[in-house]
Formats: structure tokens, C-alpha cells, sequence
């Protein structure tokens, strides 16, 4: 076993360079957007608090800490990430929506299949209903799901209507039944348009069929050594409870995962970070 020592500061700046978190990496233009996306696989659209995955709007300011400013509509770091939430998903050149932690994530096409295959969308059309009779999807929820399954796509003032949820004052339950199916990944913004502004929304399987097609082929267990192994490359060091917390995996699922990469030599344990306590695991070299 490792006894590696490493600093907080020495992780930091190694990320600096793969968030691009710095003026000569910095992301510039919509195309560099997707590099981005597609080099890290998955990250969030803005900064999310406790987490250690890479954001766009970082690369897009070049900073490690960026502040967001109070007028973002005519700040150009925070309009290049918008517009690239707008551009690349209308193109389906990545997926966007709130997967993790409720927070707007892009994710590439190559790792699409993976988190599809741990989501409860995956386990048929139906699988919406099943949740529902359990207990684990919300009325409002099931209401939209009900409407999407019988035509898709719609814009989000249909399924306002649909689901009871017209009035302003219940704009919030509303925003969370869509937060919460996109969180099991079973709808998908789709567009947005400005005169009037609204989101055009659909169901993923009708959105990206063949990622879904792949994600049939794939075993959750594949899925998530997948995801760990991009996420260590990004993030290099962690441990159990922070990749718990980002993805709300089982503490027996991360085990299973976190030795599978050890046997591949992708990661290793042991690691030590100065004035950090816990059971840190890390790249295998880096």
C-alpha cells in the first residue's frame, strides 16, 4: 500500500490544468466548450458547492475561484456557458440537465450510456409507474411523465397545464417534479426559445436513442467503473464519501467499483493529504 504524502495545493494546481482553470488554457468559443466537455466526459455548467468536478463557467473565466457577478446577463464568461447549454444540447452534441446533485451537469456522449444504465429510466417504459406506486416519484412527477409518454416533445407551458401546475404560485413544486425527473434522467430539455421564453422538453430514450440502445448493453457495475475511472482522471485524489455524496451511490457499490480499478492499476489507496484526515484514494500516478 501506498504511503504516498501529497499537499492540498499540489492537487489544486494539477486540476488548475485539467478544469482549465487558468488564462492559457481558458475556454473561449462553443466548439472549445465541447473539447471541454468531451475531454473531462461530465461537469457542471456552474460551480456547485462540495464538489470536486470540473465546471464550465471556471474554464470559461480561466480561474480556480471565480465570483460570479451581480449582472450576469453582461458578464461574457457567464453568456458563453449559457449559450453553450443552449447550442450544444438543441445539436445533440452532449447531454444537459440536472443529474448530479440537482445541479445543471453536461455530460458527452461517450459517458452517456453509462450514467443512462444506472438511472431508474433504464428499467423500461414503465419504470416511471412502478416508482410512482412505491412511493418514489412525485404526483406532479408522474402527471408530466403521463403526458411526455403520450406525446413528445412538449413545451413547459403544457405541462404546466397537464400537471395542475399553471398557476405562479406553484411554479417551485413544478421546477422540483422537473428537477426530479431529470435527476432519474427519464425527461431532457430539448430547446429553448425567447418570444415567448420557455423549454421545449422530451423524453431522453426519444432524445438520444442510441446511447440509450448502448446503455442496454452495459452491466451497472461497468457503468460505474466507468464513470469513477474518468472521474479520478479529472479530479485525482478522493474518497468514498465525497464520490457518495456527487453520486448517491451505495457505500457497497463504491467498494465494488473502487476495487475493480485497483485491480486494473487505475487507482491507488493509501494516500495521505497534509492536514486532511480520511481514507484518501488517488490516480495512480499523477
Amino acid at each position: 500500500m501506498s504511503q504516498q504524502k501529497h499537499t492540498p495545493e499540489e492537487i489544486e494546481l494539477i486540476r488548475d490544468r485539467k478544469f482549465r482553470r487558468n488564462k492559457y488554457l481558458q475556454v473561449h468559443s462553443i466548439d472549445e466548450s465541447l473539447d471541454f466537455i468531451n475531454l473531462v466526459g461530465f461537469c457542471f455548467a456552474f460551480s456547485a458547492k462540495n464538489s470536486e468536478l470540473p465546471c464550465l463557467w471556471h474554464a470559461a473565466c480561466g480561474q480556480r475561484n471565480p465570483v460570479m457577478p451581480e449582472h450576469t446577463h453582461h458578464d461574457p464568461y457567464v453568456s458563453r456557458v449559457w449559450t453553450a447549454k443552449d447550442d450544444l444540447p438543441a445539436r445533440k452534441a452532449v447531454y444537459y440537465g440536472k443529474v448530479l446533485k440537482k445541479r445543471p451537469t453536461f455530460i458527452s456522449l461517450k459517458y452517456l450510456p453509462y450514467f443512462y444504465a444506472l438511472s431508474e429510466a433504464n428499467q423500461g417504459l414503465d419504470a416511471y409507474l412502478v416508482q410512482f406506486m412505491r412511493g418514489e416519484l412525485s404526483l406532479a412527477a408522474k402527471k408530466i411523465m403521463d403526458s411526455l409518454s403520450e406525446h413528445s416533445p412538449q413545451i413547459t407551458r403544457d405541462l404546466k397545464i397537464i400537471s395542475g401546475h399553471a398557476n405562479p404560485d406553484q411554479r417551485y413544486p413544478f421546477d422540483q417534479a422537473m428537477a426530479e425527473l431529470q435527476m432519474k434522467m427519464y425527461v431532457v430539455k430539448i430547446a429553448e426559445f425567447y418570444d415567448p421564453f420557455t423549454f421545449l422538453w422530451g423524453l431522453v430514450p426519444n432524445r438520444y436513442p442510441e446511447e440509450v440502445q448502448k446503455a442496454n448493453t452495459v452491466s451497472p457495475t461497468q457503468a460505474r467503473s466507468e464513470i469513477l475511472a474518468k472521474y479520478f482522471q479529472n479530479v485525482i485524489v478522493s474518497n468514498e464519501i465525497f464520490i457518495q455524496r456527487l453520486f448517491g451511490w451505495q457505500r457497497e457499490e463504491i467498494k465494488m467499483a473502487l476495487n475493480e480499478l485497483e485491480n486494473c492499476n487505475v487507482i491507488q489507496t493509501g494516500l495521505e493529504i497534509e492536514e486532511e484526515r480520511g481514507n484518501w484514494v488517488g490516480l495512480k500516478s499523477f
